[in-house]
């Protein structure tokens, strides 16, 4: 069994949060005392203001390092965020995001150590091994201190997609590139899942974002911590209160398929899910063109699924040719022509990374006027 626990949190108060993890872990009898040492891999996705809703707002990492710190433990923070995994690209998120701010004010360590250890992988991704961030090694435990968002590829992202910032900059592109199915994907995310198996998840949803995340959505405040001693079923509860059905939430969905997630075996505690759902959250709408799939011809059906895919597409004003599309991109379909990005769609794999990790949000997301009517 696996315990939930959703508390309403009406903002960013330190203490306030502080307070409200503290109840949460007792209600899912978290005890700090067996670790030595713990991770804590907030989401860094990119250089945003917490604000902006893009990253793990520092108050809740400053909220856990305080209870954490009066049991002893030793803490350090790290991620790998999007694009290259050097000093001073870590740096620049550290402080832009307002972690920097909260490791000084409370004395904890950051990673600054950009190498990496190798991990073995268990599960059906065919992914045998991957490499990781260094202070994995060092440390008997990790928690994943996720966001609450949307995602165009994954649809959500929370607290297991949060592990795969885990894997350094380089490399998550080139897994993108070796792995374009979807289900392949959630495969992937799975095996990290029950590979690293954090000891403990809090989702972020104070401040969630909405429609065209997991960097250019909306802010949208649901006012919720969720806490839990599995990263699977706080993304469960997640979904639950952003009304994302199980089949439209493909890393649920596969892992109910191979058996690693039952809804019955889930207890709720803390306020009622009823009390903080949402039912016009705004959902990315699924990339799988699946209701055609074995009615049509291959060659007619590979036709459509072509045309019918969301594709990325530059906004050329708000374009500043800043490069980072063209470093991030996996298979090189992005090169940059008179200080603006141009992509070559016969190289693009509808990855999306351009999309997530433009910090002027001049990538957006073209769909299909048919696709839009059809599977919205």
């Amino acid at each position: 069994m696996s315990t939930v626990v959703i508390l309403k949190c009406e903002d960013y108060n330190p203490e306030l949060i502080c307070e409200k993890l503290q109840y949460a872990l007792k209600l899912i009898g978290f005890r700090p005392e067996n670790y030595k040492k713990l991770l804590l891999k907030p989401n860094l996705l990119m250089s945003k203001k917490p604000e902006e809703a893009t990253t793990t707002h520092p108050a809740v990492v400053e909220g856990l390092i305080n209870i954490l710190k009066k049991e002893n433990v030793d803490l350090i923070v790290a991620d790998s965020p999007g694009g290259p995994y050097n000093v001073k690209r870590l740096n620049a998120v550290y402080e832009k995001t307002g972690i920097k701010d909260v490791c000084e004010k409370t004395g904890t360590k950051l990673n600054y150590n950009t190498s990496s250890i190798e991990i073995e992988l268990k599960g059906e991704s065919k992914i045998k091994a991957l490499p990781v961030i260094y202070p994995y090694k060092e440390c008997d435990g990790v928690v994943s201190l996720a966001k609450l968002k949307t995602h165009g590829m994954a649809v959500y992202t929370g607290a297991v997609k949060n592990l795969y910032g885990m894997i350094p900059g380089g490399y998550k592109v080139e897994l993108h590139f070796r792995i374009r199915e979807i289900e392949r994907f959630m495969d992937l995310l799975l095996d990290m899942y029950e590979t690293i198996n954090p000891v403990l998840s809090i989702i972020d949803g104070v401040v969630a974002m909405e429609g065209d995340g997991p960097s250019q959505g909306t802010g949208r405040k649901l006012g919720i911590l969720i806490v839990s001693d599995d990263a699977l079923a706080a993304d469960y509860a997640a979904s639950r209160i952003i009304n994302l059905s199980k089949n439209d939430f493909p890393l649920i969905k596969r892992a109910m398929e191979r058996g690693l997630f039952k809804e019955e075996n889930i207890i709720f505690v803390g306020d009622s899910i009823d009390s903080v759902e949402v039912d016009d959250f705004k959902i990315p709408i699924k990339k799988d063109v699946v209701f055609i799939r074995g009615i049509l011809p291959r060659f007619l059906e590979n036709y459509l699924k072509e045309m019918m895919t969301p594709k990325p597409y530059v906004v050329l004003n708000q374009c500043k040719g800043c490069s980072e599309c063209f470093l991030t991109c996996p298979p090189k379909a992005i090169s940059i022509e008179y200080k603006k990005a141009k992509i070559d769609y016969k190289k693009c794999i509808k990855c999306f990374c351009c999309h997530e990790l433009c910090p002027y949000k001049a990538i957006k997301i073209r769909r299909n006027f048919i696709y839009e009517k059809l599977l919205k």
